[in-house]
């Protein structure tokens, strides 16, 4: 089965400090100083405006990395972040990261909402579990908990968050001079919620924005992680990188809402897009080995150790991978999809850490195109008209000059195959998704 090309690609902007490729921000179009600041992610979502990308996506890590010693980091908390964000832009969404591991319900239901309200219905809060004992030890914690544990915590969480969101009713606002009446009765309710683990009784203080409630998103390659997406998400991250598998994920997503009583359709699949574009296909793997040029063995290291769920110094770059420590690892669930493979590959013919790393498809577990705009053009389009995926979100190798050549080059390829919209449709998040318009009030997920 296939779908029509109008029916509506989606396409969201990892904010990323300098790129995806971690040795990036030592190139000339770089400033260093920009990436702990907003600037940098306010010139990148202008950018993407321009282009009319749906969404600009900030992820978040409540824990320092031994690796941002040699590259930078996201410093600021997604949702300061992308208020500034929201204050230079007009249209484009703003997807922030909180994770249920060590959040509180009502704050964190009151800052994702307060960025909906500023920003005219624009937001949408990506909720993900936190796994690692450093993460733990910052919030007052030993160890982290338990997976099962993390994922029982994060389903109340959730719905604690959309109970105080679902709490009030629809232009709430009276602001009746005569009579008094500021809030129009019946407006809110208390949120009521008591799970065993999380408990929230009191009324939500941020009033609704255009959009109803902001959106949920979440990455679950994990079956908790499954279960919980086709519980509560508006959108889905995944890690596909073949096409079939791609297909293949998206129809067991989609079954697995149907099961939860939802609308397939009222839940987006959006495969992760690593990009780098050239005028050639040559010129744009010269731009790939520069990047990897500029970046140390030490990052590389340190970023695979945190995907495997090992300290960075049980890697060596010339010996093989301990496998009598990975038999008990916990592997990144966004990595897991590929790793296991390159795992296998790596036992099987006694591979060093260095031929693993050759072997790695650019370090990332996404779809990837190195070469011109219509390459790029044609491998969105075969997965969009597939139904390997509703959209992507996208990697850029560096940014701004990948993004920019993606925005000048291969948006208006895809805009000229009638895959992808010439204009925002409407104003809010919700829209721009095409999904159907939020009822407040009726307590429901999607």
């Amino acid at each position: 089965m296939s779908r029509r090309p109008d029916e509506g690609l989606i396409l969201n902007l990892n904010l990323l400090p300098g790129g995806t490729a971690k040795g990036s921000w030592r190139l000339d179009e770089h400033d260093p100083s920009w990436f702990v600041t907003h600037h940098h992610y306010v010139e990148l979502a202008k950018i993407a405006e321009r282009g009319k990308l749906q969404a600009v996506f900030l992820a978040d890590t409540p824990a320092f990395d031994g690796a941002y010693w040699h590259h930078p980091w996201r410093a600021l908390t997604p949702f300061i972040a992308l208020t500034a964000v929201a204050g230079a832009t007009r249209r484009i969404g703003l997807i922030g990261t909180a994770s249920t591991s060590y959040n509180d319900p009502y704050n964190l239901a009151r800052q994702v909402s307060s960025l909906d309200l500023v920003s005219g219905g624009r937001a949408a809060w990506n909720y993900v579990v936190t796994a690692g004992d450093k993460a733990a030890r910052n919030f007052s914690a030993p160890n982290a908990l338990a997976k099962t544990d993390r994922y029982a915590r994060a389903n109340e969480f959730v719905d604690a968050v959309v109970a105080l969101w679902e709490a009030w009713e629809p232009d709430p606002i009276a602001g009746d001079r005569a009579s008094g009446d500021y809030l129009r009765p019946g407006a809110l309710r208390p949120a009521a919620f008591a799970g065993e683990r999380i408990q929230v009784a009191g009324e939500p203080l941020v009033p609704p924005s255009p959009q109803g409630r902001p959106l949920l998103v979440q990455a679950g390659a994990s079956e908790h992680g499954i279960v919980l997406a086709a519980r509560t998400a508006d959108a889905v991250y995944t890690h596909q990188t073949e096409l079939g598998d791609g297909v293949t994920y998206r129809n067991l997503l989609r079954s697995r809402a149907a099961d939860a009583g939802r609308d397939p359709d009222a839940m987006k699949v959006l495969p992760g897009f690593f990009v780098v574009i050239g005028d050639t296909e040559a010129a744009a793997r010269a731009r790939q080995r520069e990047l990897d040029e500029a970046t140390p063995d030490a990052t590389r290291v340190s970023f695979f150790a945190r995907q495997l769920g090992i300290p960075a110094d049980a890697l060596d770059m010339d010996r093989t991978l301990p496998f009598d420590l990975l038999a008990n690892a916990e592997i990144s669930r966004t990595a897991a999809s590929e790793l296991d493979g390159l795992l296998d590959r790596a036992a099987k013919d006694n591979l060093t850490l260095r031929e693993v790393f050759r072997l790695r498809r650019n370090g990332t577990q996404h779809v990837s195109v190195i070469g011109t705009p219509e390459q790029v053009a044609d491998t969105i389009t075969d997965w969009y008209l597939a139904e390997a995926a509703d959209g992507f979100n996208l990697h850029m190798a560096s940014s701004p000059s990948v993004l920019i050549d993606f925005v000048d080059h291969v948006v208006p390829l895809l805009q000229a195959r009638g895959v992808f919209h010439s204009d925002y449709q409407g104003s809010t998040l919700r829209q721009h998704y095409g999904l159907a318009p939020h009822r407040l009030g009726s307590g429901a997920l999607a």
